[in-house]
């Protein structure tokens, strides 16, 4: 299960949620992976999502939905085999680089 680092994504906040028995037997079927402080979870999906556009799918036009259930079943197959982490490169130095941050002032409401 991919997660931000939010309190609420721990074992505690389930155990809270589901009871002991129920939280405990929850928690052990999941194995967490937390995404940087500066990253979101949508960072990973959308990598993935990404990766069978053009590794899976290409430029082909698949007319059944159940050609594509197989076909996108058969590469996650392959892709799980090979187990290709996220590596997160981009560090807050290179995103004030990219996204030219440097200089830019900003001014807190008030309110």
């Amino acid at each position: 299960m991919i997660v931000d680092n939010l309190n609420t994504h721990g074992k505690k906040s389930l155990l809270d949620a589901f009871g002991p028995v129920d939280g405990l037997a929850l928690w052990k079927r999941f194995k967490m992976h937390y995404t940087p402080k500066h990253a979101s979870w949508l960072n990973p999906a959308e990598i993935e999502a990404s990766r069978v556009s053009r590794e899976c799918l290409g430029r082909r036009r698949i007319g059944h939905l159940h050609t594509l259930k197989f076909e996108v079943a058969a590469w996650r197959a392959r892709a799980d085999r090979e187990a290709r982490p996220i590596r997160w490169t981009l560090t807050v130095k290179d995103a004030r680089r990219v996204f030219r941050y440097d200089g830019i002032v900003t001014r807190r409401s008030e309110h």
